[in-house]
């Protein structure tokens, strides 16, 4: 990456530049139908040519159906259309699976009881995308979680305070020297209250806030390049100096993963009266199954093995 002032001289470049940033920043945090937009906007296709160019592989879409796709107002799910979008990732010279990755679990078909909302990283995506894009890198697509494990620590004063991560990462070509960590408070936090602390296996590099919402982005850097297939162990936390009451630890998985533990901790007075796991796309299927047992009465935990894309957390009542 270039440095803090740099310039090539060259300012037809800069919108150019900044288009690609664009599609960058979205085609990592989302949602599916701006980053699409934004990709397709800077390929300089119209909707026309690019029906046109899937038409010449042999896949039929409507101008309609693509119109419909970057306004959100539906998306690809049935067969036929991932094959499409896989052809659109091609013809706009995207990486393999990153539109794809972005339309998370298929949406619910029927009703769903207590479906509650993610407050993960996507959401919502447009402020993530204005703090991830700043330290974003060309490498961070290469990465994929092996395994991850979250510990949360809540106090006396039902907040939590800190949020521990030991997580594995595989990489999945030549390159990777660096890892995102991301963390978003509980609405009504200043996010320069989210102090990110680089602990194990890697230092920290830059850091982005977001100067309305509580989000920050924390640069983890290694001391050295991986190879493709090589993991990495590293471990790190986040602290809040002014928490704000919590109700629910959650993590987003952006791609598949191997596995996920999370734990929280709660202060001896300040124990929940019950807790819940949260799964988001995934219709709850009773509390007598989704409810958590604390352990010795002030430890909560869940694990998962073969992660699916989507949220993953624990959830707890107060009253």
């Amino acid at each position: 990456m270039s440095g803090h002032g740099q310039s090539d001289g060259t300012a037809s470049s800069r919108p150019c530049e900044d288009s690609r940033a664009e599609v960058e920043a979205l085609l990592r945090s989302g949602p599916f139908h701006e980053a699409l937009r934004a990709a397709i906007a800077h390929s300089g296709l119209t909707l026309e040519a690019l029906r046109g160019e899937l038409a010449a592989r042999g896949i039929r879409l409507s101008l309609a159906t693509l119109s419909y796709w970057q306004h959100g107002r539906s998306r690809p799910e049935r067969t036929g259309s991932m094959l499409a979008l896989r052809a659109i990732e091609n013809i706009l010279r995207l990486p393999a699976h990153s539109l794809r990755a972005l339309l998370g679990p298929p949406r619910p078909r029927g009703r769903w009881l207590n479906h509650e909302p993610g407050r993960g990283i996507d959401d919502p995506a447009g402020q993530l995308a204005e703090v991830i894009g700043p330290v974003l890198g060309p490498s961070d697509r290469d990465l994929r979680v092996f395994s991850q494990e979250d510990i949360a620590s809540v106090g006396p004063d039902r907040a939590i305070h800190l949020v521990r991560t030991r997580t594995v990462l595989r990489a999945l070509a030549d390159g990777p020297d660096r890892h995102l960590a991301v963390y978003r408070g509980e609405p009504g936090t200043d996010s320069g209250a989210l102090v990110p602390v680089a602990t194990e296996n890697c230092r920290l590099g830059r850091t982005s806030r977001h100067p309305a919402a509580p989000i920050v982005v924390a640069e983890l850097l290694f001391d050295r390049r991986m190879r493709a297939g090589e993991t990495h162990l590293l471990e790190y936390e986040f602290r809040v100096e002014r928490p704000v009451r919590s109700v629910d630890h959650r993590r987003t998985f952006r791609y598949p993963a191997g596995s996920y533990v999370a734990s929280v901790r709660f202060s001896e007075s300040a124990v929940p009266v019950r807790c819940r796991r949260v799964r988001q796309g995934a219709p709850a299927a009773g509390r007598g199954t989704d409810e958590l047992t604390l352990v010795g009465g002030r430890s909560v935990h869940l694990a998962v093995r073969d992660v699916p894309r989507g949220v993953l957390g624990i959830a707890w009542d107060w009253d």
